[in-house]
């Protein structure tokens, strides 16, 4: 009896052992999971707290729990929403405190179109003075990017439907059935250039032809402007040289060198050939008015 005792004593203990150990190691997965549980929130319980209260006219599906982020830096929480009609008191808390200066903007910012929102807090210039501590602050009308969205669908759907661009999109569509109709059937430029007839290819490869052989007789020097294009410089050479002999020849014209050259240079000449074209304009006019009376009497005399 005393053996069985001794046994039953020691299942009892054993058992112990295990459910002190069992507990042990269910103490410490929940202080893990609370400790994970802090960190991954990032709560700081066993700091001091700032509170803050923002109204809105409109806060577009903010949340308990949204992060409250000032300068691009998360420093707190959304703690909760209270309906105050004209507003929606938002209370905020922060790790940090922030100085809101009388220009400060307190904005809510969508994260994405699948709803995630945070508030945005900007303090405001740093020349300016902090507001009172119980100043009432006011939030910014939020952005709503799907509202906006929306409207500008809508706005398209109409501009299509009742503005009659379907309407045009189904006749440029039309348009275009009838000129590839045309063009299948060869029928235009492009359809006789995409047709199966080859006339209009031969005679276009027949002028290809004659533009190269033109190019080739051009290169080789044939005909006078391939003697231009030519490679030897005989013909720029007699250019040159003519072109150097007439201002040769206009110099000397200039310097009133040569009988032109005095008739263009010395102004004497000239006004003495003008008083011989006078004179001789004279001596016809005269002629001309004395011609009747010495044809006259030539035949007078000369009937005797």
């Amino acid at each position: 009896m005393g053996k069985g005792f001794e046994m039953r004593k020691d299942c009892i203990a054993r058992e112990m052992t295990r459910e002190i150990v069992v507990g042990a190691f269910m103490v410490m997965v929940l202080l893990g999971l609370g400790y994970f549980t802090i960190i991954l929130s990032r709560e700081t319980w066993f700091s001091k707290k700032h509170h803050l209260d923002v109204a809105f006219h409109n806060v577009m599906g903010l949340r308990e729990g949204n992060n409250v982020v000032v300068r691009g830096m998360p420093i707190g929480k959304v703690d909760g929403l209270t309906l105050e009609d004209p507003w929606v008191r938002v209370h905020l808390v922060l790790d940090n405190p922030v100085q809101i200066k009388k220009d400060y903007e307190i904005k809510i910012v969508a994260t994405s179109i699948l709803g995630g929102r945070y508030l945005e807090l900007s303090e405001g210039s740093e020349s300016l003075p902090p507001l009172p501590p119980k100043t009432r602050l006011i939030g910014s009308e939020p952005y709503d990017l799907m509202a906006d969205a929306a409207a500008v669908i809508n706005k398209a759907r109409a501009e299509l439907v009742e503005g009659g661009a379907i309407d045009n999109i189904k006749r440029a569509s039309e348009r275009i059935d009838v000129i590839v109709e045309r063009i299948a059937e060869g029928k235009g430029s492009l359809g006789k250039l995409l047709s199966e007839d080859s006339a209009l290819y031969d005679d276009l490869a027949a002028s290809v032809a004659s533009l190269r052989e033109l190019a080739e007789r051009l290169q080789r020097g044939e005909s006078t402007l391939g003697h231009l294009m030519a490679s030897d410089d005989q013909l720029y050479t007699d250019l040159a040289s003519a072109i150097t002999s007439l201002k040769e020849v206009a110099g000397k014209l200039e310097q009133g060198e040569g009988s032109l050259g005095k008739l263009l240079a010395d102004d004497g000449v000239y006004t003495e050939v003008e008083g011989i074209i006078k004179e001789a304009r004279a001596a016809l006019d005269d002629y001309r008015e004395t011609s009747p009376v010495v044809t006259f009497t030539s035949v007078f005399f000369g009937a005797f």
